[in-house]
C-alpha cells in the first residue's frame, strides 16, 4: 500500500515537468525575419519585415522562380503593435530571433528618435542584441530592405556581411550592435554614432529579380559615412574624411588603405597593417586635457612618383608625412563636430570621468559645452615595415 502511494505521489510530482513544450513553435509555422526597417508614417510607426521565403532559398542551382525574400509592412502606434499587425498579410507568425540588421529611415531617426524602438527590442526576450544598426540616408528603411543583391541571396545578410567586412578593412565605416547602441545612449560623456546606408542607381528596379540578372546591378546598397545623434535623434552626417578621423580616435581602425600626395607629383598608397589608438585624460590646473596617441604600422602599396623608395631617408619622410596626415584627419573630425553638431561623439567625457570622477560630475550636465573648449593634444607614430616586392619605381625606365 505504501509503495503504491509513493508511486502515485512521484507521478503527481513529475507530471508538471512533462509540459516543457507548451510554448513550442514549429518551424513551418514561422516567418523568419532577418531585416527590420522602421519608418515614419504620419503619426504612426511603420515597420518593414524582410522575411525569408523557404522554398526559394532551399531551391538548388537557382531553380526558384521567385525572390528569396519577401517584405511585409504594417503601421501602428507602437513597434510591437505594428509587428503583430503583420499577421494581417503574413500567413505565418513573424519570428524575430534571427534579426541581422535594424534599419532606421532618416526621417524617423530625425523626428521621432530611436530610443523607444531600441528599448522595445531590448526588452523582448526572443530578440538577440547582436544585430547591426544602420540609418538609411536620403531614403526610407523599407526601400533599403527592398533591394535585391548579388552574391548574397538575402539582402539583410548582404547588409550585415558587407558592413562587417568593410569595418575591418576600410577606415570610414564601423559597426554598432543593438546592445552597443543602448550603451552609447545611456552613458554620460558620449553621444551615439551609427553607420549610414544608401541606395545607388535605379531604385525603381531595386526589388525586381532583374536587379541581379545583370553583371552591374541597376540598384546597389552602399555604406556611406557615419550619422551623428544627440541623445536618440539624428542631427547630421560626417563626411568620409571626418568618419576616418572619428574611427582613428575611437580605435576602430583595424586595416585600411590610404594615400599621400608626393612632394612633387603623384601619390604613394599605403596599406595599414595595424593601428592602435590610446586616449588618456589628465587634469591640469583643474581643467581636463585629452592626450591622443596613435601608432600605425603600414606597408607601401603603390608608388606613382619619382622617389627612391629603398632609401631610408625617403621612408622617414613618408613616415613623417603620414603622421601629419593622421593628426590632420583627427583634428578636422573634432573641429567639424564641434562646429556643426556641438556634441561629444568621441567619448572624451568618459576619459575625463576615468581620470577624475568628481570633476566630471560637476561637468556632466553641460559636458557638450565643455567639449567645445576641451584642450586636446595629439601624437602619432607611423612605421613603414614593408615596401612590397619592388624597391624603386620603374616608371622612369619606361620607353619614350
Amino acid at each position: 500500500m505504501n509503495r503504491c502511494l509513493r508511486l502515485i505521489l512521484s507521478c503527481a510530482i513529475l507530471l508538471p515537468l512533462l509540459t516543457g513544450c507548451w510554448d513550442r513553435q514549429e518551424l513551418n509555422e514561422l516567418g523568419i525575419m532577418l531585416g527590420l526597417g522602421v519608418d515614419k508614417d504620419g503619426d504612426m510607426i511603420k515597420v518593414s519585415a524582410q522575411v525569408v521565403v523557404p522554398n526559394e532559398v532551399s531551391s538548388k542551382a537557382g531553380g526558384g522562380k521567385g525572390t528569396p525574400v519577401t517584405q511585409y509592412q504594417a503601421s501602428a502606434t507602437t513597434l510591437f503593435e505594428a509587428i503583430q499587425k503583420l499577421t494581417e498579410t503574413s500567413p505565418r507568425r513573424i519570428f524575430m530571433a534571427h534579426i541581422r540588421v535594424l534599419v532606421f529611415g532618416e526621417e524617423y531617426a530625425r523626428k521621432e528618435g530611436i530610443y523607444d524602438v531600441m528599448e522595445a527590442l531590448m526588452r523582448e526576450p526572443t530578440v538577440r542584441p547582436d544585430y547591426y544598426v544602420m540609418v538609411a540616408k536620403n531614403t526610407t528603411a523599407s526601400q533599403v530592405l527592398d533591394v535585391l543583391t548579388p552574391l548574397e541571396n538575402i539582402p539583410a545578410e548582404k547588409l550585415f556581411n558587407s558592413l562587417d567586412v568593410s569595418s575591418k578593412t576600410w577606415s570610414p565605416t564601423t559597426t554598432v550592435t543593438g546592445d552597443e547602441l543602448i550603451e552609447f545612449m545611456l552613458s554620460p560623456g558620449i553621444q551615439p554614432v551609427i553607420t549610414g546606408i544608401e541606395i545607388l542607381g535605379n531604385q525603381e528596379q531595386s526589388g525586381h529579380k532583374e536587379n541581379i540578372a545583370t553583371i552591374r546591378s541597376p540598384a546597389r546598397l552602399n555604406s556611406t559615412g557615419l550619422s551623428v545623434f544627440r541623445k536618440d535623434k539624428l542631427i547630421g552626417w560626417l563626411t568620409e574624411d571626418e568618419s576616418k578621423g572619428y574611427n582613428y580616435i575611437r580605435d576602430n581602425v583595424q586595416s585600411t588603405v590610404s594615400h599621400l600626395p608626393c612632394r612633387k607629383k603623384g601619390n604613394v598608397t599605403f596599406k595599414a597593417l595595424r593601428t592602435t589608438t590610446k586616449r588618456k585624460a589628465q587634469i591640469v590646473n583643474g581643467k581636463p586635457v585629452i592626450n591622443i596617441d596613435i601608432k600605425n604600422v603600414s606597408s607601401i602599396g603603390a608608388v606613382e612618383c619619382d622617389i627612391k623608395i629603398g632609401s631610408m631617408k625617403v621612408l622617414k619622410e613618408l613616415e613623417t608625412d603620414s603622421e601629419e596626415r593622421l593628426i590632420e584627419l583627427m583634428q578636422k573630425s573634432i573641429n567639424s563636430v564641434r562646429r556643426k553638431f556641438h556634441v561629444d561623439i568621441f567619448g572624451f567625457g568618459q576619459d575625463v570621468y576615468h581620470a577624475d570622477p568628481k570633476l566630471f560630475k560637476t561637468m556632466e550636465n553641460d559636458w557638450d559645452k565643455y567639449f567645445e573648449e576641451l584642450d586636446i593634444k595629439y601624437k602619432a607614430n607611423v612605421q613603414i615595415k614593408r615596401v612590397g616586392t619592388l624597391d624603386d619605381s620603374f616608371k622612369d625606365q619606361l620607353k619614350e
